[in-house]
């Protein structure tokens, strides 16, 4: 299985750059101990920390649920031309939460909007989920078992890099480092050569905490002069199945009606969920933490995406009771599915305008819970996301960036046969988080 007393001049306006991908710190006005949380991604430890620790995390029971509709509107929203599309919306949640810790006004309200709850209630449950999977495999680590399978690992870290001198609001890093328990390195974005510098550190960090899955989160063409912060998310996942599934030959018609051979991938699970749009079961990874839903539409892939958009705030149907009905299900199915290895990377700048976050991305943009030195608005956001789904497990990574310039069920035995499009989302159970989610229309079209 494969499985970032002379200061140089800031102009008045300037960039806010939040990525998604890698594990960041907090800015503050102390040092960072080397056990911080966090800290240790970057080469030596932060330059600013907020005083204080972090908040101790909530219940995590259904702590995924604020998570939901905010993916079922992402995934309804993206280019449904894409063959084959991975994206972790969550990652995207947190990146952009992380930005509206310092927003104001109706820039926080469009913000709020969009990702599905306040800033504040979304800042706690990335908390809360992110001690959830920090904690996934302990238990089998613990046991240390050389027979067993490698126990599952899981993360969702975040950071900043921010311009060196700007001077940033005590209450905004007070918020990075309770909520999300990071740092800030400084950089000096004016300049071209320590911008490159910079930009080498947090994709170098990005790719580390990927497992380096994620290698370039932040291209060149991204970061200017005008650049003052970059914050990071990153989310990671690696798991073997409960039970190793068997291979065999088999053929999958595509997306564009193509039929094409493909190695299929054939085992027993206990779940099954359908409704009026699909059926879908769920395997179980090593440890009972992880799990992967496999979807298949009754009619086709776009039916059930704008479905989950339009029951997005309703719990009670859609991707939401997906999850729930097969977390509830111990229905013995047998599941065929083709084994893949797939990426996908794009800006989600328009996407998120069209779901109403228009504000954060023009002069209007309020950022000043962040700094009053500099008017700070989103120019773009970037996201990379990889999984690998074979016989022994799945892995997957996903990393979000945000930059911004200047202004100028049933019982019985059940069958599953996915060879056919089908949609795949990777969940944590307990929280009912969902992790990274998309389309497979072609399992032969390789990363």
């Amino acid at each position: 299985m494969t499985a970032l007393d002379s200061r140089p001049d800031i102009p008045r306006r300037a960039v806010l750059a939040v990525g998604a991908g890698a594990p960041v710190a907090t800015l503050a006005l102390a040092g960072c101990s080397d056990d911080d949380p966090g800290t240790d991604r970057e080469v030596g430890q932060p330059d600013l920390l907020a005083d204080g620790g972090r908040a101790d995390p909530g219940a995590a029971a259904g702590a995924g649920q604020l998570a939901v509709p905010f993916s079922s509107r992402l995934l309804g929203a993206l280019d449904r031309s894409e063959v084959n599309l991975i994206c972790s919306p969550l990652s995207a949640q947190v990146a952009l939460t992380m930005a509206g810790l310092g927003a104001a006004g109706d820039t926080r309200a469009q913000l709020e909007e969009v990702l599905g709850g306040s800033i504040d209630e979304l800042a706690a449950t990335a908390n809360t989920l992110s001690s959830v999977l920090e904690a996934v495999g302990d238990d089998e680590r613990e046991e240390a078992d050389e027979d067993a399978p490698e126990p599952a690992v899981a993360s969702l870290v975040d950071g900043a890099w921010l311009q060196e001198g700007l001077a940033v609001q005590e209450e905004f890093l007070s918020g990075l480092k309770t909520h999300l328990g990071t740092g800030v390195y400084e950089v000096d974005f004016t300049d071209q050569e320590e911008r490159e510098k910079g930009r080498e550190r947090i994709n170098d960090w990005v790719s580390d905490a990927t497992g380096d899955l994620i290698e370039e989160l932040i291209p060149e063409s991204a970061l200017s002069d005008a650049t003052r912060m970059v914050l990071v998310n990153a989310l990671h996942l690696k798991a073997a199945w409960s039970n190793s599934l068997s291979t065999t030959g088999g053929t999958f018609t595509t997306s564009a009606g193509e039929e094409v051979s493909a190695e299929m991938l054939t085992g027993g699970t206990s779940s099954w969920y359908e409704d009026d749009l699909c059926r879908a079961t769920s395997v179980d990874t090593y440890g009972d933490d992880l799990a992967l839903a496999l979807v298949q539409p009754v009619e086709d892939l776009a039916s059930v995406l704008d479905a989950w958009a339009d029951a997005a705030d309703d719990g009670a149907s859609g991707l939401a009771a997906l999850l729930a009905g097969l977390e509830s299900s111990d229905a013995a199915t047998e599941v065929t599915l083709p084994g893949f290895d797939i990426e996908w990377g794009d800006s989600l700048k328009h996407v998120l305008q069209g779901l109403g976050m228009e504000d954060p991305f023009t002069d209007a943009a309020d950022f000043s819970g962040i700094t009053a030195q500099e008017q700070l608005m989103i120019t773009d956001v970037l996201q990379k996301a990889v999984i690998t789904v074979d016989e022994d497990g799945m892995e997957a990574a996903a990393a979000t960036g945000v930059i911004a310039d200047t202004t100028s069920a049933q019982t019985g035995q059940h069958e599953l046969i996915l060879d056919s499009p089908f949609l795949v989302v990777a969940y944590e159970r307990t929280t009912q988080a969902p992790l990274v989610a998309g389309w497979i229309g072609d399992p032969t079209q390789t990363r």
